[in-house]
């Protein structure tokens, strides 16, 4: 459980004083690990490096991190500059408690630095060259500092009490923190899940040192707009009273000419490269958004607060963002991380059944094609589920976006392991496309793939029968439709222009058993022709 507070941030940043005042405020214990290894070692740190080297005081502080944090009192820690530096320490704090990183801007740090000129490696300089430094020792730290989860800035205008009467907000939103998505590219963005968070976006917005440097704009859809009022207007005060933009609601418009009218919005409106998009809607105008942010000035960020359930487990992580083609679903996009992605319980009170309904047809493919105990949770809790009771669908999202956040950091950019994901969609897809996307939602038309692909891999002696019944009986005990009666030469038609397929073949993504599935290519015509009886409607 994370409990402790670790402090990290350039020299006069603060870490020590205002890690003692909020421990103070607490009533938590505070430690400052360098002073730690002072103590320790008998002598300082700069006698510790001349006479043992830099090895022994790693260890040192290696050793000093993992015996604190084993405390099951929460604690506030001020770590020392290079501590976050060292993976095996990221690790044990990450596990065990928030980050925060205080920062001040460089000539407030020179400043505070010349007052004693003290500092080993900022000592005898001019003005001009302690502050020349200190930038570039800034911008070669960043990477370290960038670890941290949030940011607060230490200025001179603010007294104490003011910055820990900030940073007790901050970690109050932070509670609502439940995972990071780290992508196989680099970098970390984290997964907030929680009930009525949104009123406290300025947090995030704060944190994430976006506000108030950023412009803010807000995407949504009409319908979102209707449903969602109360909720969108609070995300938008929290950003500024920034203006919100609106796509016509629906897959059908899912475009790069509705996308364009976006990029027109803000061009007309002075949106610059300094500008990030909050998106507030299910998963359509996350793709959408996402593409625009991805695009717009080569680059701008953005933030998710998914509105469905769908997307709050599947399409809000993992960066994969586009807008559709008449040729097929998704053909135009990018691969783009948000800065974070923020799931808001309180809206899906609003959610109708037959979407909630395809949000839960993602969460079964998860336990499928990942964790058969999930798989196992989900067939105990059909009921709670149902009922849609809060601390089931907290667990139900969190785990889901664990899973997915695993796969991503493992291959973000389906080249291997990523094309899990794709169970069902396949088949799902193609039922979209001839459905012209107006008959099912995504969520369901997947639900409906799955039936497919389990019937293919019974086919294939891949999948136990027992297995595929197994499936079948929870999605049916949740509600899913059992049937749709497909032209099976159309089907085949369609499935020949997707994502997915690689040149010159076909790829499905077949389950062995429960939790575990496999890629495999070129499925005779004649299989899949038949599998898709799996779901044709049983004549009378």
């Amino acid at each position: 459980m994370k409990q402790h507070i670790f402090f990290t941030g350039f020299m006069a940043s603060g870490k020590s004083r205002t890690g003692r005042a909020l421990a103070e405020r607490l009533g938590y214990p505070f430690i400052d690990t360098d002073a730690e290894i002072v103590n320790r070692a008998g002598k300082s740190i700069t006698d510790i490096f001349a006479q043992d080297g830099e090895a022994v005081f790693r260890q040192m502080e290696h050793d000093v991190i993992e015996e604190i944090t084993k405390n099951e009192t929460p604690q506030v820690i001020s770590l020392g500059g290079g501590a976050l530096n060292q993976p095996e320490n990221l690790k044990i704090i990450r596990n065990s408690g928030t980050i925060v990183r205080l920062w001040a801007k460089p000539e407030i740090l020179s400043e505070r630095i010349g007052r004693k000129n003290t500092r080993p490696l900022l000592a005898n300089l001019s003005d001009e060259e302690r502050l020349a430094k200190i930038k570039t020792m800034l911008k070669e730290r960043e990477p370290i500092y960038a670890q941290a989860d949030f940011s607060i800035e230490s200025t001179n205008d603010a007294n104490e009490s003011h910055v820990i009467e900030r940073l007790l907000h901050l970690l109050k939103f932070w509670k609502s923190h439940a995972l990071d998505v780290l992508p196989s590219s680099g970098g970390r963005y984290p997964i907030f899940i929680g009930k009525n968070i949104i009123p406290e976006t300025s947090c995030l917005l704060e944190g994430l040192c976006l506000s108030p440097k950023y412009d803010f704009l807000v995407c949504t859809d009409t319908t979102i707009a209707k449903v969602q009022n109360e909720a969108l207007h609070q995300l938008r005060g929290q950003a500024g009273r920034c203006p919100i933009f609106k796509f016509q609601a629906g897959e059908r418009n899912k475009t790069l000419h509705n996308l364009n009218q976006l990029f027109s919005f803000m061009l007309h409106r002075g949106y610059t490269r300094k500008s990030c998009l909050l998106q507030f809607s299910g998963g359509v105008v996350g793709d959408m958004a996402g593409f625009g942010a991805a695009t717009y000035q080569r680059g701008i960020p953005f933030i998710q607060f998914p509105t469905t359930l769908l997307s709050m487990v599947d399409s809000s992580v993992g960066g994969k963002v586009a807008v559709n083609h008449p040729e097929g679903k998704n053909m135009i996009g990018a691969f783009y991380q948000p800065q974070a992605v923020v799931c808001d319980l309180s809206v899906l009170k609003t959610l109708p059944w037959n979407e909630y309904l395809a949000g839960l047809a993602e969460v079964v493919k998860y336990g499928v094609i990942y964790d058969e105990e999930f798989f196992s949770y989900i067939e105990q809790h059909v009921e709670d589920i149902k009922q849609k009771k809060n601390d089931i669908l907290r667990h139900l999202i969190f785990r889901s976006c664990q899973i997915k956040a695993e796969v991503v950091s493992i291959d973000e950019k389906e080249s291997g392991l990523r094309a899990i994901l794709n169970y069902g969609h396949t088949f799902g897809h193609a039922i979209e496309k001839l459905t012209n996307y107006e008959m099912f939602s995504h969520g369901i038309a997947v639900s409906l793939g799955m039936r497919v692909a389990a019937r293919v891999a019974v086919s294939l002696g891949m999948l136990d029968e027992s297995a595929e019944k197994r499936q079948n009986a929870l999605l049916d005990a949740l509600g899913f439709p059992k049937s749709f009666n497909v032209n099976t030469e159309a089907a085949w038609n369609a499935m020949a222009i997707d994502k997915k397929a690689e040149k010159g073949s076909r790829v499905y993504i077949l389950p062995t058993k429960i939790g575990e599935v496999q890629k495999v290519v070129n499925v005779d015509k004649d299989i899949i022709a038949k599998s898709w009886s799996a779901i044709q409607a049983k004549e009378a």
